[in-house]
């Protein structure tokens, strides 16, 4: 019987066993000898320690196969979350600020435009000049009229038409078959439409309303003289809107019209706005706003902190017959 075959014998039969058991066919050195005896004296061993050291050689695989295939889920896990962050990342990039797409931001909040895709608008926070007296070094547009005025509101309120497309006018809902079209010689090619920015329209109607004020003076005020504070007043809601016309920027565009009353082309200003809902604003102001009888009869607690307006803020609110705590606070608000 060979060695082999002896030594699955002795497994089999899974009981102690000793050297001389071995046909001595199989050792042909002292070194063979020395090998055979170690290896068999390993399993010279009883019944219930050969087995405990199978259950432990198999707990052994076990948790070896456990941890291979825990391993492997969690490289698939990870490999899924990092697939799905790349693709939100790449699916996102346009949307993050400074991504690819210029002026993403106020795309949200404008219908298309070609204004957006041609030039960077940046955002920034401005506060504005809502004061009520003239100060000196006072913006241009507070002043009275002038030339230097006129101009300064000519520069802003600019009317000078620009190209559209007529992918343009297709996305303002309009029909370009109506619109009319700068002549090739212009430079702008064979399908340039004549266009404006709506911002400068606006700007314009301000401009207007600010040359005009007085018209309606008899009828609001028909017992009153018109004096300083008037004047102030609609100076200063002038220039206030104007502030704001210039921040927002709209730049929503429209086009022009052929028509037989005259040779110019007329503007068509029926366009589209992307536009907040002022009539949700307004019922909630409607819900937590204080009526305005009780504001008016809300009177500083004696421990609040007074501010002392100056001379001419008295003078003209004629809120007092003497200034005698006349003072220098209160510059931004009058």
């Amino acid at each position: 019987m060979g060695f082999n075959q002896r030594m699955l014998q002795i497994f089999k039969r899974n009981k102690a066993f000793t050297y001389a058991e071995l046909e001595p066919s199989h050792v042909n050195s002292d070194n063979e000898y020395q090998d055979e005896d170690r290896l068999l004296n390993r399993f010279s061993v009883g019944d219930d320690s050969f087995e405990h050291a199978e259950k432990r050689e198999n707990d052994t695989c076990h948790k070896h196969h456990s941890f291979v295939r825990c391993l492997g889920w969690l490289n698939g896990l990870f490999f899924c979350l990092s697939l799905y962050l790349f693709t939100a990342a790449m699916l996102n990039w346009k949307q993050v600020p400074g991504g690819k797409e210029r002026n993403w931001a106020l795309k949200q909040v404008s219908e298309k435009s070609p204004i957006l895709d041609a030039i960077d608008i940046p955002l920034s926070s401005w506060r504005l000049n809502g004061t009520f007296l003239e100060r000196e070094n006072e913006s241009i547009y507070r002043q009275p009229p002038s030339p230097e005025v006129d101009a300064a509101w000519a520069r802003i309120e600019t009317q000078n038409p620009i190209p559209l497309s007529r992918q343009d006018l297709v996305n303002q809902g309009k029909n370009p078959d109506l619109y009319a079209k700068f002549p090739e010689s212009f430079g702008f090619g064979p399908d340039a439409f004549i266009g404006r920015i709506d911002v400068f329209h606006q700007i314009h109607c301000l401009n207007r309303l600010r040359m005009h004020l007085y018209w309606n003076v008899e009828y609001y005020y028909p017992d009153e003289k018109m004096g300083k504070y008037h004047q102030l007043h609609a100076s200063h809601c002038v220039y206030a809107l104007l502030q704001n016309l210039m921040c927002q920027g709209n730049v929503d565009t429209y086009g022009h019209y052929w028509v037989d009353m005259q040779e110019n082309a007329v503007p068509d200003f029926n366009i589209n706005h992307k536009c907040r809902d002022f009539e949700a604003i307004l019922e909630y102001h409607d819900e937590i706003a204080v009526p305005l009888e009780k504001f008016g009869a809300l009177r500083r607690p004696a421990d609040e902190p007074v501010r002392h307006m100056t001379h001419e803020a008295k003078e003209i609110f004629r809120w007092f017959d003497n200034h005698e705590d006349d003072g220098q606070d209160g510059m931004e608000i009058l």
